[in-house]
């Protein structure tokens, strides 16, 4: 009775685990304007969020996903690093730090979905580590 249970299970799993995406994301171009601007807003909240008093910034986009459902959904990513420029600096060009004492990365995946109704991103998830 048990084997009868296990089976669709194991192969909704094998079917993640082999890379499908569930909710039909395509590759994107990360210089995709769609992407940028989810870029643009999950590094605003994740400095906003992160109590160091230095800004992060993107170095590298490992992966960008779009899918369109309810508007875009991008899923994106990415490693970013710890720049020189502190907080409320009005700044445009922020190196990052070089000293391994100060410098800090972490690999990122933010879900960013904008809503054609109102024009505005909302930041859904993010999971940094």
């Amino acid at each position: 009775m048990m084997w009868k249970l296990a089976f669709p299970l194991l192969a909704a799993l094998l079917a993640v685990g082999f890379g499908q995406d569930p909710d039909g994301g395509v590759d994107a171009n990360p210089n995709d304007p769609e992407v940028q601007a989810a870029l643009k807003v999950a590094m605003e909240n994740y400095n906003n969020a992160s109590p160091d008093i230095y800004l992060y910034k993107v170095m590298r986009i490992i992966r960008a996903q779009i899918t369109q459902r309810e508007g875009y959904r991008c899923i994106l990513n990415v490693i970013i690093a710890r720049t020189v420029c502190k907080k409320g600096s009005m700044a445009d060009w922020c190196p990052v730090f070089i000293n391994p004492n100060r410098a800090k990365s972490y690999r990122c995946k933010f879900v960013v979905r904008f809503n054609e109704w109102t024009g505005i991103w909302i930041l859904l998830e993010q999971n940094c580590y």
